[in-house]
């Protein structure tokens, strides 16, 4: 069954599928960590106030401020190191469109960002960026739906949550939130996030 009292933190469908996807999120588990930071290759100068990246969760700097006067719980942030940001303007782009305008040369989504040039200047005007690292907690039962290992859905077990209002699931990187971090979310502007009612029991 799903739970409405907690959510999924996933990506939200975007124009243009993987094209999209990077335009919006860019890229964090090409390159590895940094000191212990994200290095964040992405498009500029637009920046959405929260994506998700892979299992990863980057706020600009005024979403952050508002996350630590929010009340909600269960989360510290990370600097993220930006490590490749380029310039490209996407956001007037007809997103109604089967394909995006202008496409990379090679069909390659990354190379968006790949094939341009890092731009100092762009990345210091974005401001400080960083990583949400939701509190672990909480367990998931794995459940077969099939013959094969990957035929399995994931369940939240309740009774393993403290009712923090972020959190990830022993071993596993991707979050979850209350409802009451949905609500606030929901209220965000420029949030390219969406929100999953849970699979729980």
């Amino acid at each position: 069954m799903t739970d409405p009292t907690c959510y999924l933190l996933h990506r939200p469908d975007v124009p243009w599928e993987d094209y999209g996807d990077v335009l919006v999120a860019g890229l964090t588990e090409r390159l590895p960590r940094r000191d212990g930071q994200l290095q964040l290759e992405r498009v500029g100068p637009y920046v959405p106030s929260i994506t998700v990246a892979g299992d990863n969760v980057v706020v600009t700097d005024a979403l952050r401020q508002r996350l630590e006067e929010s009340g909600l719980t269960g989360f510290v942030f990370r600097p993220v190191h930006k490590a490749r940001i380029v310039y490209l303007d996407w956001v007037g782009w007809d997103r109604a469109a089967e394909l995006p305008p202008a496409l990379p040369d090679s069909g390659d989504p990354d190379d968006y960002i790949l094939q341009r040039p890092h731009d100092p200047a762009l990345a210091e005007a974005m401001g400080a960026l960083w990583e949400l690292v939701a509190e672990e907690g909480g367990e998931l039962e794995k459940v077969s739906v099939g013959p094969n290992p990957w035929q399995a859905r994931l369940y939240l077990k309740l009774d393993s949550w403290d009712g923090c209002d972020f959190f990830r699931p022993v071993g596993y990187g991707f979050t979850y939130v209350s409802a009451r971090a949905r609500a606030w979310l929901a209220d965000q502007p420029d949030a390219w996030v969406s929100l999953r009612p849970a699979l729980a029991r």
